[in-house]
């Protein structure tokens, strides 16, 4: 299974120069504690494979994902509205977190749960600029 979380989060991001949000932002989940999963060593070379096909995977996604951190900042630059500011900071601030979970092979739910908060910052962060904008 293959990963697509940073594309989205790309085109999120792209938003931020765009057009005007209409959504409102959904309530904010509690916080829920996700169980670690510890896998079986890989024995066969099926498992093997997938597991350092796995890996590959993970890595290549944390090189985008820092990618875009760099995005963030180049953002972060560029604004002056300080909760705006204030957004993205905690946008790259979660993005570090999940490149370090990437850089270990960690795909589990915590990661994935990091990637959907780095989704619902940027979403905030638009409807932010939105706002500064002049649109509804």
């Amino acid at each position: 299974m293959k990963l697509r979380l940073p594309l989205l989060t790309t085109g999120t991001l792209l938003f931020l120069t765009g057009s005007a949000v209409s959504q409102d932002t959904p309530d904010p989940k509690p916080s829920v504690e996700l169980p670690k999963i510890t896998y079986p060593d890989p024995v066969t070379e099926a498992q093997k494979e997938a597991v350092e096909k796995h890996r590959e995977g993970a890595q290549n996604l944390a090189g985008e994902q820092d990618e875009l951190a760099a995005d963030v900042q180049d953002l972060i630059e560029e604004q002056t509205d300080e909760k705006l500011i204030a957004l993205l900071e905690e946008v790259e601030e979660v993005m570090a977190e999940v490149i370090d979970s990437l850089d270990e092979t960690n795909t589990g739910g915590p990661t994935i749960a990091a990637e959907t908060e780095i989704i619902e910052k940027i979403f905030e962060a638009a409807k932010q600029r939105s706002q500064q904008s002049g649109g509804t």
